[in-house]
Order: C-alpha cells, then structure tokens, then sequence
C-alpha cells in the first residue's frame, strides 16, 4: 500500500490525565497518559531479579525515578522489575507505550519490556539499544518485536522491564511509563543510507512497479563520487517523492558542541540549497550513536531522525522525534518479522540498507522485502510523509 492512514494527532486536551503539551530538551514528547510516575514504587513493583531502588536527585519528570542494578555478587549480572495490574487491568487496545531511561553505567545497553495481555502465554516483547555515548535522559517508544501467542491488547495484566544480562555490572534509571494513542494501520518506512548510486539505479525502478516511495540518506561530500548518486539522479528521485535526507561521515559525540551543530547545519544546508527543502528536515545518525548534546541539536535543527534502536515505533507521532528507532534490513526473516508487528499493531518499522546488490545486500533478498511488505496490511511512507500525517 502507498501513502498514509490520514489519522489526526493525538490532541492532550481531550484527556484529563494528559500531561501538558511539552518536549523536553531531547525533543521528545510527552503527551499522553501516564501508566506509571514510579511515585510509589514500593506496593506497585516487585523485584524479580536484581536491585531495584529509587532516586528523588536524578528524574525525567515528576518526584523520583528507579534505579536497577544488578544483585551484588549475583549469578546473572541482570535487573528484573515487574508491575501486576490489578483489580483493572491496562487497556492498550488503543495505546502503545513510551519510556524514559538513563544509562549511568556501563556505557552501552538494551532494555527489554514484556506486555503479558493477560498471561505468559500470550505476551508481547520489545527490545531498544541505547547507543555507548548517552548518559542522559532519553524516552522513546516501546515497539513490538515479538510474541507469544494471541495477546488480548484490552487485557494487559503485567509488565516486566528488564536490563541485562550483561558483562559488567549497570545502573540504569527509568522513569515517567506512558500510553501514547496508537495509529488506525501500520506503517512501513525504507531508507538508503550513504546515497549510494544502487538506490538510484536499483531500488527506485522496483518502488516505482509499485507505486512507493523511500528516502536516500545523503552524504554532501560525497554525492556524484565513486559509486554515489549524482545530484541528477537525486532531483529525478525528489520530483517523484522521494526524500532526500541529511547524514553525515563524521562521528558526532566525538566532537564539541559548537562542532556537531557545524556538521548538522551544514548537512541541513546543502539540501536546502540545492532545492531538497522537505528531505532537509530529516536526519540519519552516523554510527547510531549520539549524546546528549547531539540530540539538543539534533532536536532543533531536524523534525525527525533515526538511528538503529532494535524495534518499530508509535506510528502516529514517535514519541521522541529526534530518537526514531530503525532496523537494519539484511536478515530477510528478522525484517519480515519486525513487518509482521508492525502491521498486527499498527506500529511504524523503519527498515535501512545500505549498497543493494554488488558487495551489499542481494538484489533478490530487498525483492523478498518488497514483496512481504506489499502483502501486509502497511501503508509505506517517507519521513516527510510521517510528518505530514501528524501534529508536529
């Protein structure tokens, strides 16, 4: 399917429980309903696994926030919180859920939530990479990556949140569980990274068989060099609806803070200048990987981007738009599955490649893709696209 669902924004006046309509200074949203302020941790949360304490010094919002840890000297270097919901239970029918988490310790880590609606058997999981380089607070949306059984979204019964395992002891905080309004179908987005010439010659002719869209993500330095798009072809491209969007070579945390909002504006500017207005306000971290610094800038230089996170996203507005999580497309089953999530919970995947055919991905392999995605129940956007659907 081609385009997008049509559906509104979420508007927080129409709900009493909605927080104002704010972001905080990593450009995430925070509208929606609150599940959990973790202002009472102790009749609420149990430990499964680990150390599980709370902190009024250190929040994302509100009185205090947890902090997990694993046991000392335990056998699983691992922290395992779960919340029964009882005698009601959560309604997600119409809802995904957002969270706020910050990495103390060490520097890289995933966290997993499980939505068990209402039983074990039948459970959604959910997995988000945090990249190595932040420290500070960041919220983003807990997307399906799996599940088990046939869970019932009007029935959820418990939650579990859980980092680790990992090699080296952590401390990680997490704060502010939300329920953010889900959109009426799924969405699919591609992107191409490094505007390598094979988007032009290979990938665009297979979307345009099928009436779809995707977006280059475009290296100024390095268009029309060896094997990279030609401004010809990304003009072609972007009078048929493609996005061009900003990325960049340069490992952004490495540098100052006056330096990364150089290597931003200029991405910026050059689509600007040479007429990609639209793609312009779109970003590909390099490397996956930013700090609390880059997304400050990130978030107000750019209305959305995207870096590896390991699952899909709210599809109506990602509840942090400068932390957009994607998946890398090589494996054909994992990419199908992410798909098939997407598509059973109306939730946006965001699928990335780099070279296709040649040293890069099998032609035969993206076709595969192509045709699964043309088979589910998806509207296939651009980030541009997403952006025009919602409330930004």
């Amino acid at each position: 399917m081609g385009g997008s669902d049509g559906s509104n924004p979420f508007d927080p006046t129409n709900s009493s429980n909605s927080t104002n309509d704010t972001n905080t200074t990593d450009g995430a949203d925070i509208t929606g309903q609150s599940v959990d302020s973790f202002k009472d941790v102790s009749s609420q949360w149990e430990v499964s696994y680990g150390k599980l304490t709370t902190t009024t010094q250190d929040v994302f919002q509100g009185d205090q926030s947890i902090v997990l840890q694993p046991k000392k000297n335990g056998k699983q270097t691992i922290a395992k919180v779960s919340r029964t919901f009882y005698p009601e239970a959560l309604d997600l029918s119409g809802h995904d859920l957002s969270l706020a988490a910050k990495v103390n310790k060490p520097d890289t880590v995933k966290i997993r939530a499980e939505i068990i609606a209402p039983a074990q058997s039948s459970m959604l999981t959910a997995t988000r990479h945090i990249p190595k380089e932040l420290d500070e607070w960041v919220r983003f949306d807990i997307g399906y990556t799996d599940k088990q059984g046939n869970p019932v979204m009007d029935n959820v019964a418990k939650i579990n949140l859980q980092i680790g395992p990992m090699k080296k002891p952590f401390e990680v905080l997490i704060d502010d569980l939300r329920k953010v309004p889900k959109a009426n179908t799924g969405k699919v987005m591609f992107q191409f990274d490094d505007g390598h010439v094979s988007a032009y010659e290979t990938v665009y002719p297979l979307f345009k068989e099928k009436d779809w869209t995707g977006s280059v993500a475009v290296i100024p330095n390095a268009v029309g060099g060896d094997d990279r798009i030609s401004e010809a072809n990304m003009r072609e491209m972007g009078k048929n609806g493609w996005d061009m969007v900003g990325h960049a070579s340069e490992l952004l945390p490495k540098y100052s803070s006056e330096k990364q909002r150089q290597i931003l504006q200029e991405t910026k500017r050059y689509l600007d200048v040479k007429g990609f207005k639209r793609g312009s306000e779109h970003f590909i971290v390099p490397y996956h990987r930013v700090n609390g610094t880059s997304l400050k800038h990130i978030s107000e230089l750019f209305k959305t981007a995207y870096l590896q996170g390991g699952g899909p996203n709210n599809a109506r507005r990602p509840s942090n738009p400068a932390f957009i999580s994607r998946v890398n497309g090589e494996s054909i089953r994992g990419t199908r599955r992410i798909v098939n999530m997407a598509a059973e919970f109306n939730q946006l995947a965001v699928i990335y490649y780099h070279e296709i055919g040649g040293e890069g991905v099998p032609v035969n392999a993206l076709k595969k893709i192509i045709d699964h995605v043309d088979n589910a129940d998806v509207d296939v956007i651009t980030p541009s696209q997403l952006v025009d659907s919602s409330n930004w």
